[in-house]
């Protein structure tokens, strides 16, 4: 009997824990209505990602939770998302009967009459109707949804966009963190339409408004509804371009190894006109949501450098490749031109961009080109309700202006540069995130280092002249032009073809003669006078400044070289700059001496005419004489 009751007590307890796993594997298979939900986003960059092979199709999104996916897009978060949801109605079931029998189906509420519109829904669309609301399938929601994002992306997600964000009852979430992640709890069951409200300046592609049922039903185990959903939308991300060149206005070129037109560095004389161009494709713009609400650039030039105020104009190019070939060359008479073939061209004074100027540091000066409100829509507004982006989603916009090398020592001279930097501040929020880019441009210049010297000692300097001539067959003939700061300092403002215009440059009392402002090219330095008792040069002084090219970012350098008459001279630096300045000096030896009036040679013969000239006379006295005597 003892040994009964313990076998009855062991297949008690054994049922009992059998009872108690079974019930432990068994869910509620229907809707618990007392519970609420949460929804959890965690914001991915799908363009980083897939740069490093990874991609999404590997993890299929079922609503629950999934670490392994968490874990291998952590490293490809994006902060600053705001998602907005809004319950656009609430889960029912339905039942139908006839008389052949009845049909029972999970149907949705639709309580906005303008989402109703969006999604193209009508009444022939509906499963049913009660108390006022319409109710449609969640295949029918699902295809209305699909075809009107793959029909017109961008009117789509910006009706829907609009729509929530006008609802009061819609509700914007937090933005995501540094992790990605943001969430809402206590959300009443029914279903939701989430959308992407505002995105960071980077994302290019909003994630596709979608709906979700809170609760939802568990895909793989198929029995249950769960409560907390989790999505994983990921992002297409992209920035603008920022590039800043210069050329020579007035001459064309830039330097000796690159072809004409725009660099990144380009070498100019004093008082020349200098081209730039900043460069700047915008990124794609597909919704509302990735409209840029900022795109302003602060140019700084160097205090060597001069802006030709107010002559700023914007071109826009749907090709960027049109935008780089855009200009024709500066030759000695006549002056490039920039934008002839752009697409869009917003002039200064143009309502839809400013510009203002300013100081920086350490003198340089400041221009800021902002575009306007006015601006803003002309780049983000679609052309057309039926096109899939802003207008200039993805054009190049070039920033044409120009600047003037200040014929003085304000300018840097040699291999260190006039450096000319921009930086693009933009933005798709108001939100306080914002991007920046940065580029630069340098400008070089250099200078003649002449030290005079006179043979025997002599310190006659000043009786000495130069012309300098530019002798190069890209940037003409002519002779320079300079302002003479100081004795013997001379900045070079210009030139002339005209002899009588040109500067004669003088040597201070020691001899010295420095010109400043010379760019890279061939030079002829002429003699035209020297001190009293020494001979002229026989022959003009062929200068030749070149430079090499080193590419770097964010701007290339130039490293100069000289020779003088064909050889090779070690240039000079000048501060911190290397290869500032051409080293020369000109030796003037005495000329030949001549018989000197007043010498001896001259007082023989001075005498020996005194006497003849004193013997006609007594002659001319005699036959007189004579004349009358024989009368």
């Amino acid at each position: 009997m003892r040994r009964f009751f313990s076998l009855l007590l062991s297949a008690a307890m054994l049922l009992s824990l059998c009872l108690s796993a079974s019930a432990a594997e068994v869910h509620p298979a229907t809707i618990d209505q007392s519970r609420t939900g949460s929804l959890t986003v965690y914001k991915y960059d799908l363009t980083a990602a897939e740069s490093d092979g990874l991609t999404d199709s590997v993890y299929l999104s079922t609503g629950q939770e999934n670490p392994e996916a968490a874990a291998a897009f952590a490293p490809y978060a994006i902060p600053g998302v705001e998602f907005t949801y809004l319950r656009v109605g609430g889960i029912e079931t339905h039942t139908v009967s006839d008389g052949s029998g009845s049909q029972v189906q999970v149907i949705y509420g639709v309580e906005d009459d303008n989402l109703l519109s969006a999604l193209g829904l009508t009444e022939e669309d509906r499963a049913a109707t009660q108390g006022g609301v319409d109710y449609f399938t969640s295949d029918t929601l699902i295809d209305a949804l699909s075809e009107k994002l793959t029909s017109n992306n961008t009117s789509t997600k910006d009706k829907l966009e609009a729509l929530i964000e006008e609802n009061s009852n819609a509700v914007a979430m937090p933005l995501t963190d540094s992790t990605g992640k943001t969430s809402a709890d206590g959300l009443e069951l029914g279903l939701y339409l989430v959308v992407e409200t505002s995105v960071p300046e980077n994302v290019t592609y909003t994630v596709d408004p979608f709906l979700v049922s809170v609760p939802m039903t568990d895909t793989e185990e198929l029995d249950h509804w769960f409560y907390d959903v989790t999505v994983y939308p990921k992002n297409r991300t992209g920035n603008p371009t920022l590039d800043k060149e210069v050329s020579d206005g007035d001459h064309g070129l830039s330097f000796s190894d690159a072809e004409a037109g725009y660099e990144d560095v380009a070498t100019v004389s004093g008082n020349d006109r200098m081209n730039y161009r900043i460069l700047s494709t915008l990124p794609s713009i597909h919704s509302t949501a990735t409209y840029l609400t900022q795109y302003d650039f602060v140019d700084t030039l160097s205090k060597g450098i001069t802006y030709n105020q107010n002559d700023v104009k914007i071109c826009w190019y749907q090709d960027r490749s049109v935008a780089e070939l855009d200009y024709t060359v500066a030759t000695g008479s006549t002056g490039g031109e920039n934008g002839a073939a752009a697409d869009v061209t917003w002039s200064y004074g143009s309502e839809y961009f400013t510009v203002s100027y300013g100081n920086g540091e350490d003198g340089a000066t400041t221009m800021a080109v902002r575009l306007t409100e006015e601006g803003l829509v002309q780049v983000n507004t679609p052309v057309s309700d039926a096109s899939q982006e802003g207008r200039f989603s993805g054009w190049t916009m070039v920033i044409y202006y120009s600047a003037t090398l200040r014929p003085d020592e304000a300018v840097t001279y040699g291999d260190a540069g006039n450096p000319n930097d921009v930086t693009l501040t933009w933005s798709r929020t108001t939100d306080g995130y914002y991007d920046t880019l940065s580029d630069e441009a340098k400008v070089y210049s250099y200078g003649l280092d002449l030290t005079k010297v006179l043979d025997e000692g002599g310190t006659a300097f000043s009786e000495v002249q130069f012309t300098l001539e530019n002798r190069s067959d890209e940037t003409g003939f002519f002779y320079l032009t300079a302002d003479e700061a100081e004795d013997g300092v001379y900045y070079v403002t210009g030139g002339t073809d005209n002899a009588e215009e040109a500067t004669y440059f003088s040597p201070d009392a020691q001899g010295k003669l420095l010109i400043y402002g010379l760019e890279e090219d061939l030079y002829e330095l002429v003699e035209v006078k020297t001190a009293s008792g020494y001979t002229l040069l026989k022959d003009p002084i062929s200068i030749l400044l070149s430079t090499d090219y080193t590419a770097n970012q964010p701007c290339g350098s130039l490293t100069a070289s000289a020779a003088v008459d064909g050889n090779d001279v070690e240039m000079t630096g000048q501060g911190e700059s290397a290869h500032a300045m051409v080293p020369l000096t000109v030796l003037n030896h005495r000329g030949f001496d001549l018989p000197k009036t007043g010498g001896t040679g001259t007082l023989v013969t001075t005498v020996c005419g005194a006497l003849l000239l004193s013997g006609m006379a007594a002659l001319a006295v005699v036959l007189v004489r004579n004349r009358w005597k024989h009368s």
